[in-house]
């Protein structure tokens, strides 16, 4: 392996979704030299619920790249409807009639991804479609040596930091010895277009089913009759469960009492696409000697609702902030990078770890399951008669409201007494 046949660079970005694009802008814009090793061509359509939320909203406007761009033309949506498997439970609004922001926006992925692709190029950063990473070849205290894979035969890359951003199943994970499967920390999920549908809002439906709990189906609307209609399941469930998830979406488009009238004229538009995504554990690894993992590759999505984006911004943050202090200090040994996890606690315990709580109740088995049920049987009624609680509940959810919350004395109180 010659010189002259090595790629150089201070971090090596591995993905170019919003956490590595978003990584690569923020070290980019501290003076680094930065690779993006991104796999998939350009224009490439990751599965995605195609949501962001007021969290990831704030996020991509902090990043200061110009968002949301003439190319970013996303609908706006201000609220939630919520539907049990036979009708509509509740609707909460987030926004009054005339204010100027919305709650959130949906835009396809793909359009975001090749936004924050274009910004990371302009920050400074060098961007490869089509190369696969494959491994670590070489790592000492001067940096690391990467291979990956592109039409043309193996490339190597050089670093003194490898930043993994490639997703739940991520190479460089495995590569760095960070990989860990557990099934109570994955959500598997499985989503199409539809043409064509009627009664699309500037709301997102959730519907949970009981056969999916705890996972839920969606409709999110993308124009005035275009909509990703989707359903995910934590893994450990789907597993006991039996569960075939491309299955379980056609029999929900076809047979959903509500959903199943408005479908009647519709077009899929190509074959539905399944993926994973890996959810906040506070036991996961994610730092090694000059190696840091962020987005899914890392666990941050919501254990909840299985949102993404906020997750993978918001640990790139924290991992531009921990590169910093490596290169200034010239320390990337394992402990050092440690200090990573310890800094992403602030922003994603207080939220995520109530949610895994939440989302792994229906799971358990024993005496408290029927408890858990009438629970969720009382929420949805309480959901049905009282706006503010419905909104209230739909904040906890996506995240807008502390979850923390829910264990207020009053929260108990309207939720068993009504």
């Amino acid at each position: 392996m010659g010189s002259s046949s090595v790629f150089d660079s201070d971090v090596l970005v591995v993905g170019g979704g919003p956490a590595g694009c978003s990584a690569g802008i923020l070290t980019a814009r501290q003076g680094c030299r930065v690779n993006i090793l991104e796999k998939n061509p350009q224009g490439h359509h990751k599965v995605c619920g195609d949501l962001l939320g007021p969290r990831a909203l704030y996020l991509l406007q902090a990043l200061q790249i110009g968002w949301p761009g003439s190319e970013c033309h996303g609908l706006p949506i201000q609220g939630i409807h919520v539907y049990d498997d036979k009708r509509l439970k509740s609707a909460a609004r987030f926004q009054s009639a005339g204010e100027e922001h919305a709650w959130g926006m949906t835009l396809r992925r793909d359009h975001l991804d090749g936004f924050l692709l274009e910004r990371a190029e302009e920050a400074g950063c060098t961007v490869f479609h089509g190369v696969r990473f494959k491994g670590i070849v070489e790592r000492d205290v001067r940096g690391i040596v990467c291979v990956a894979e592109t039409r043309q035969g193996d490339r190597f890359f050089r670093a003194r930091m490898l930043l993994g951003a490639d997703g739940v199943h991520s190479a460089t994970a495995r590569a760095a010895g960070l990989y860990q499967r557990n099934a109570k920390s994955r959500i598997l999920a499985v989503r199409g277009y539809f043409r064509n549908v009627a009664g699309l809002r500037d709301a997102v439906e959730l519907y949970f089913l009981p056969h999916l709990l705890p996972g839920y189906a969606w409709v999110i609307p993308l124009g005035e009759d275009l909509a990703n209609i989707g359903l995910g399941l934590r893994a450990d469930a789907c597993m006991q469960g039996g569960v075939h998830l491309a299955r379980e979406l056609e029999r929900f488009v076809k047979e959903h009492p509500h959903l199943s009238r408005r479908v009647q004229e519709a077009q899929s538009v190509g074959r539905p696409q399944a993926s994973a995504i890996g959810t906040y554990g506070q036991r996961i690894r994610r730092a090694a000697p000059h190696v840091l993992l962020m987005g899914d590759a890392g666990g941050f999505a919501d254990p909840l609702s299985g949102e993404g984006i906020f997750g993978a911004i918001q640990s790139a943050r924290m991992a531009a902030g921990v590169v910093k202090e490596a290169f200034a200090q010239d320390n990337f040994t394992e402990g050092f990078l440690a200090g990573y996890e310890e800094r992403c606690k602030k922003p994603f315990d207080g939220a995520y770890r109530y949610a895994a709580f939440l989302a792994g109740l229906p799971v358990r088995d024993g005496p408290w399951k029927p408890v858990v049920r009438w629970g969720l049987n009382q929420v949805e009624k309480n959901c049905l008669v009282d706006s503010q609680y419905a909104r209230m509940v739909a904040g906890f959810f996506t995240g807008m409201m502390a979850r923390k919350r829910i264990w207020s004395t009053r929260w108990f109180r309207r939720t068993l007494l009504g």
